[in-house]
């Protein structure tokens, strides 16, 4: 199977930038912060704690986008007061994540115990034009390829039963991608934002992922799964906004088919599905007031050489509801193999 990465949702951050100078208070500027996790890319049995082992994983997202809705959720191109401000926002970004995964022979609670890091590089291109005449006509254009913020998980827990998994993670992102700030005058107010050019989120998140499969036959063959992740972030570096809480809930089934007769060789056929939401309100003077969700669906297709232990997956997910932020399509290349 393949192995959950956190392929992090700080790709966007350019997007982060166009929503705050957009979705700003004319009082002052206020900082829209998005979330470390995103939910697209995970393929529905990547949860769960394989074999003991050395694995090596990689997932290679691309996320396009030129929509963006607004705090009720209606697609816009102009807000602001009197929709002063025209929006003309495309993204498309490439992450190329591998994941270092080291199930160990060790159990803990009863648990298959496992730990993994995935260091990220992001490639974002963001093309956008914002004119309003209190902005005196601001336009942007960044295209970036480096490091983003990496994530660590120090504990993975695996937990088997005849027609269940069950699994918990424990793991955090650190602040150590490119992150910058600049100076933004919005009005006849000037703050601290940051900058365009970031690949990294500039906060601290500690994530919680609990996640359990049931497989209604013998041989799980087929798998009905659900994932709950929750974020608690820190304090953005040089910004006063620490960015809310966020839940996401990741959902799906999958069936193996065999190709051959001695089943070495297997495709796997998914749908996919996720819900997140904002909880609670950022905090802090350059904090934004409205709480952002993104809603999506999906599907994957794979391949797998039970032999050679390796598994290769295609997955598109469309998100076709937004709140508060972009909304657009994710198609995502990912493989494992076991390397001893």
């Amino acid at each position: 199977m393949f192995y959950r990465t956190s392929i992090r949702k700080s790709g966007l951050i350019a997007l982060a930038v166009v929503m705050l100078l957009v979705g700003s208070a004319w009082s002052h500027a206020q900082a829209a912060a998005l979330g470390h996790y995103y939910p697209a890319i995970f393929n529905n049995l990547d949860y769960f704690v394989p074999d003991p082992g050395f694995y090596y994983a990689q997932y290679t997202p691309y996320y396009n986008t030129d929509t963006y809705h607004d705090q009720n959720g209606n697609k816009v191109s102009n807000i602001g007061p009197g929709g002063a401000i025209k929006i003309n926002a495309e993204l498309h970004m490439i992450t190329v994540a591998p994941v270092l995964m080291w199930v160990t022979p060790w159990k803990i609670l009863d648990a298959r115990y496992a730990a993994y890091v995935v260091p990220a590089m992001v490639n974002t291109s963001l093309s956008a034009s914002l004119t309003n005449q209190t902005l005196g006509g601001t336009g942007t254009s960044q295209a970036n390829y480096n490091w983003a913020d990496p994530y660590f998980v120090p504990i993975w827990l695996g937990w088997s039963l005849s027609h269940w998994d069950f699994s918990f993670a424990e793991g955090f992102y650190a602040p150590w991608g490119k992150y910058d700030t600049t100076t933004a005058t919005v009005g006849p107010f000037t703050g601290t934002i940051p900058s365009a050019s970031n690949t990294g989120l500039g906060f601290w998140t500690n994530q919680m992922q609990p996640a359990v499969a049931w497989f209604p036959f013998d041989n799980k063959g087929t798998a009905v799964t659900g994932a709950l992740t929750w974020e608690i972030n820190s304090k953005m570096n040089g910004v006063d906004t620490t960015p809310g809480q966020r839940m996401t809930l990741n959902w799906g089934a999958s069936q193996f088919l065999p190709l051959t007769k001695d089943q070495s060789r297997l495709i796997q056929v998914g749908f996919a599905a996720y819900d997140q939401w904002q909880i609670t309100d950022d905090t802090g003077s350059a904090s934004n007031t409205v709480k952002d969700q993104i809603h999506a669906v999906g599907g994957q297709l794979g391949f797998a050489n039970v032999p050679s232990n390796f598994q290769i997956n295609f997955k598109y997910m469309h998100e076709y509801n937004a709140v508060d932020r972009f909304q657009g399509d994710w198609f995502n290349l990912s493989f494992a193999v076991k390397a001893f």
